[in-house]
């Protein structure tokens, strides 16, 4: 039987397309200031790899994850470098805490809704595999949280960055 339903109107689509449009633009932004820090993780590494004699047990690894480890194992406590490094060691486990938000950002499939305020929220949805099995994870973040976010991301990305600098510039002088 077929049954009688009204036709909603949808909502207008300009204020969902500049929400999307502004999610989009959060999601770059992070990505940009990601991007950034891990160049300047790798160009530290390349770096170390070439001084004296204790270069040679510095790894350049593919992966980005791999990466982070290795620079952390020449620059933390115990590492070849460790002594020269100072903040940057600290600054490198600070700016890890987001390494959960850059997989989800560079891997995840968005979905933006609207408030009835005309706030946004972003659900970010990945599926990765982990030890051979399925694994999803979910983030979502309203859109002040992620001006929060972004904040801080930037914050702690150019914090490394500049130690990393100052670092390296050090090892220069030396």
């Amino acid at each position: 039987m077929n049954a009688a339903s009204p036709i909603e109107a949808a909502m207008p689509r300009a204020a969902f397309e500049r929400a999307r449009d502004a999610a989009a633009t959060w999601r770059g932004r992070c990505l940009d200031a990601f991007a950034r820090s891990e160049t300047a993780v790798t160009q530290t590494l390349l770096f170390l790899a070439t001084v004296d004699k204790r270069g040679k047990s510095i790894k350049l690894p593919h992966l980005l994850g791999q990466r982070y480890d290795a620079l952390w194992n020449a620059i933390g406590a115990g590492g070849e470098f460790a002594e020269e490094a100072g903040i940057a060691a600290d600054a490198l486990i600070k700016f890890k805490e987001h390494d959960t938000l850059r997989a989800q950002l560079a891997h995840g499939t968005f979905t933006v809704t609207l408030d009835h305020r005309g706030n946004w929220h972003l659900a970010a949805r990945v599926l990765s595999l982990r030890a051979g099995r399925e694994s999803s994870d979910l983030l979502v973040i309203t859109e002040s949280e992620a001006s929060e976010t972004l904040t801080a991301v930037e914050r702690d990305g150019s914090r490394l960055r500049s130690t990393l600098g100052q670092f390296r510039q050090r090892l220069r002088q030396a």
